[in-house]
């Protein structure tokens, strides 16, 4: 499995040279700049490669994420669909302060989001943003000592860390630091350390039907449950999701439904507006997916003894094609997932009754595929396979006409 580019991040440190946060940072195999790309999506891509890709090394940074932010996602409407304790929305020295971008901010604000003003200027004009900034970074080449220090005593009623930025050496830290600076961040603590790993892909095939459910006044949990259903990828995608660093909920996954329990609706509908701009779809491998977790399904419905709940059952149909799906083994997907034991167990090494379900389904979805030994299989079995495989065709050619 090749690496890629998924971001860079750039650890924050205290005066006591602790980690405190990590900025997190856009970067691709390209070399394309943010502004190249473009912002928004540039936001985009580095929250989901950091919530569901899968990272060859250092784990995922477990501390406050700095990350920026452009102004047409301030003026979106949307909030980023993560936990506001576990970021700091960084507010870039591009943004011009406008009476709707300040209203914008504070509806963030009010969602509970802290903001930090990067390589803040002291312009006159960004004073209706300092009420609600937690952090002022300066950027520590623009400016003298002594301008820095006057600034800063100008600015001592606020209730704000201050953050020296782009320190180079220990004398600028040194200096900062007698001057009451909290944090620190530059080439003298660390550069910013590329993440690579695999990138997963959104899939596109279920965004849009999936868009026009959640803007529905009232979605219905069983609605959103029944395209998720229907997607694979996308199921896997947030999965991953609600497993990451930015969006730690509490208790194991079972179920599709919890997936969406989980997220609630309304960061449901924030992940998936960010990503329809991302979409990639194979449908082939939707449908052998597809086909196997919904076996998975029916096969739990009809046991008679040892029967697991059948939306476990489909999860777990689900999980074990990820080597097929996204190219992952399944050990890496499942290594941050808050999954119940059963379900790993099942997953990992087709033990217990999810576990031999999994094994039955998977036997018989190779006989079908290569119509070998179709004569030892119990016909009700193969009508129960052929059935599941016909209400996966169906679903999809539904959703291509949509």
């Amino acid at each position: 499995m090749s690496s890629q580019a998924l971001l860079a991040a750039q650890p924050i440190y205290d005066r006591d040279s602790q980690m405190q946060a990590v900025e997190l940072l856009f970067r691709n195999d390209a070399g394309e700049s943010a502004l190249a790309v473009g912002e928004h999506r540039a936001t985009s891509e580095v929250l989901f490669n950091f919530c569901a890709g899968i990272i060859d090394h250092a784990a995922h940074y477990n501390a406050l994420a700095y990350i920026n932010v452009s102004a047409d996602l301030l003026l979106s409407g949307l909030v980023l669909p993560v936990d506001p304790d576990m970021v700091m929305i960084e507010l870039v020295e591009r943004i011009e302060p406008t009476p709707d971008l300040v209203a914008a901010v504070q509806h963030w604000y009010d969602q509970g989001f802290r903001f930090a003003l990067d390589d803040f200027a002291f312009l006159p004009s960004w004073a209706p943003l300092l009420p609600m900034a937690s952090v002022i970074k300066v950027d520590v080449t623009q400016f003298t000592a002594e301008q820095v220090a006057g600034h800063k005593q100008d600015l001592a009623y606020l209730d704000v860390l201050w953050l020296a930025e782009r320190v180079e050496d220990q004398a600028t830290r040194d200096r900062f630091m007698e001057m009451g600076f909290d944090l620190f961040q530059g080439y003298f603590m660390a550069r910013p350390q590329l993440i690579s790993g695999q990138k997963l892909s959104p899939s596109g095939l279920r965004l849009t039907q999936l868009l026009a459910v959640l803007y529905r006044p009232d979605p219905e949990i069983s609605d959103l449950t029944a395209i998720l259903s229907a997607d694979p990828e996308l199921s896997l995608n947030l999965i991953r999701i609600v497993n990451s660093p930015l969006y730690r909920g509490h208790g194991k996954i079972s179920s599709i439904r919890e997936v969406v329990i989980r997220l609630g609706i309304t960061n449901l509908r924030h992940w998936a507006t960010m990503l329809s701009s991302l979409q990639m779809v194979n449908t082939e491998k939707a449908r052998v997916v597809l086909v196997r977790a919904h076996v998975c399904e029916a096969l739990a419905e009809r046991m008679k003894t040892s029967a697991p709940e059948p939306d476990k059952a489909f999860l777990t149909g689900l999980l074990s094609g990820t080597e097929v799906m996204l190219g992952v083994p399944v050990e890496e997907f499942t290594s941050r997932l808050e999954l119940e034991h059963d379900v790993r167990k099942a997953v990992l090494h087709r033990k217990g009754s999810l576990g031999r379900l999994l094994k039955l389904a998977i036997t018989m979805e190779h006989d079908v595929a290569m119509e070998r030994d179709l004569q030892n299989w119990d016909p009700r079995l193969l009508k129960l396979y052929r059935q599941a495989a016909n209400r996966v065709q169906r679903i999809i050619r539904q959703l291509d006409r949509f």
